[in-house]
């Protein structure tokens, strides 16, 4: 596992060059594993990560860099700025002309109100201790509400800008952003019954700047490792697996999947989904996008195998969200820990990587899947009730403003 997350360690933005290069990569590594499996492309808008500056303007001007938005564009403004705490968005009367500093990820609905509030730009303040990365929008936001020019400026220089006692600045970012082409892997193992089929699935994608080491080349190569042995032990159920292109993007391949395969998905019981892996210092961890009974089989073959896992029953941010949206329920492996506070960002390189992590975390998603794909009859109910179904609404309204 170790060698193959190293041969896939780049930074590969999906519907990028980089990332086509990831999936022939893993389209060889499955058939080496004998499975021939079939590549799906799509469209997805997207961006090569640029460069930015902002100048704070009084008698000695100061000048930091900035890391440009995806899919936000290029600019060129001079203008006066405000620091704006994002629970206080919606209770602001004009932003208009400005550009308004925010210390967080910037969501969608944070995104509407800074287009209802005329804001011309935004600048997001980094964490303390961690170099800027490159967030990028979804094209969601944009699609409805316009491009508004961003950019992520590092912790000490955001705390320099806001405490300077002055409130003009120039900001400049350029970037390239186009339409490009991502894809789906399909790799499929069929068994002796159809109904019921298991989805086991992890997307292949990278933030921009990002190694993608743990978040998320480790679940690619868990699940190849969970491909190989059922291609040398054949399962009573159909097992489809399938590494997810632009999931960084905004869950576009899982999206494009079952709006592409909407008649395909009554057939399937269950999604496993890996993603983010391999850290050194952390914890394994099964989160249910079900119902009870599905958490509860979880809880109870985790604590009679003595795996360790912590199981927790809550949505989880990954291409499991899309088939729950359609009924389907899901358990995402993961593995949190200290190196994981560096996902998304140029640090999480093969440094932050234990190859007995990663082992440890495929066998356990690889002895649930077993126990599901050669059950005589699945243990759960293929659900999502309406509590779980109240939270999977909210998510993807308030992460990409999608309503049913």
């Amino acid at each position: 596992m170790f060698k193959t997350l190293e041969k896939i360690a780049f930074e590969r933005v999906g519907g990028t060059e980089e990332e086509r290069r990831v999936f022939d990569i893993l389209a060889e590594e499955v058939r080496a594993r004998g499975i021939e499996p079939s590549l799906e492309p799509f469209e997805v808008e997207t961006f090569r990560r640029g460069t930015g500056r902002v100048t704070l303007l009084n008698d000695s001007p100061a000048e930091f860099s900035v890391n440009p938005i995806g899919l936000s564009g290029s600019t060129d403004i001079t203008t006066e700025f405000r620091y704006i705490e994002p629970s206080k968005l919606p209770f602001t009367d004009s932003c208009a002309g400005q550009i308004v500093v925010l210390p967080e990820h910037v969501s969608f609905r944070h995104y509407e109100q800074l287009a209802r509030l005329g804001a011309v730009g935004f600048i997001v303040v980094n964490p303390p201790g961690r170099k800027p990365g490159f967030q990028s929008l979804k094209a969601s936001y944009t699609a409805k509400h316009g491009k508004i020019p961003g950019a992520v400026i590092a912790y000490d220089a955001g705390l320099k800008l806001i405490s300077s006692g002055k409130n003009r600045i120039r900001l400049e970012t350029s970037q390239e952003e186009f339409v490009g082409t991502s894809h789906n892997l399909h790799a499929v193992i069929e068994g002796e019954h159809s109904n019921g089929e298991v989805f086991v699935c992890a997307h292949a994608d990278s933030v921009a700047g990002s190694p993608g080491a743990l978040d998320n080349g480790a679940g690619c190569v868990e699940m190849l490792g969970i491909i190989g042995h059922f291609a040398k032990h054949p399962p009573r159920r159909t097992i489809r697996f399938c590494f997810f292109g632009s999931e960084e993007l905004g869950l576009m391949g899982s999206q494009f999947f079952v709006e592409k395969h909407t008649s395909e998905l009554e057939k399937i019981a269950v999604v496993f989904n890996l993603d983010v892996g391999g850290d050194i210092f952390g914890d394994d961890k099964a989160l249910i996008t079900g119902d009870k009974d599905l958490a509860n089989f979880v809880d109870s073959h985790n604590k009679l195998r003595g795996m360790g896992l912590k199981v927790t029953r809550s949505t989880y941010s990954s291409d499991n969200m899309p088939f729950a949206r359609h009924g389907i329920p899901s358990v995402n492996f993961a593995r949190s820990g200290l190196g994981a506070s560096l996902g998304h960002s140029i640090d999480d390189d093969m440094r932050n990587v234990d190859e007995r992590s990663l082992h440890s975390l495929a066998q356990k998603a690889l002895d649930f899947i077993d126990v599901v794909a050669n059950a005589k009859a699945i243990p759960f109910e293929r659900k999502i009730p309406p509590d779980m179904v109240e939270e999977v609404d909210k998510y993807f309204s308030e992460r990409f403003g999608i309503e049913d």
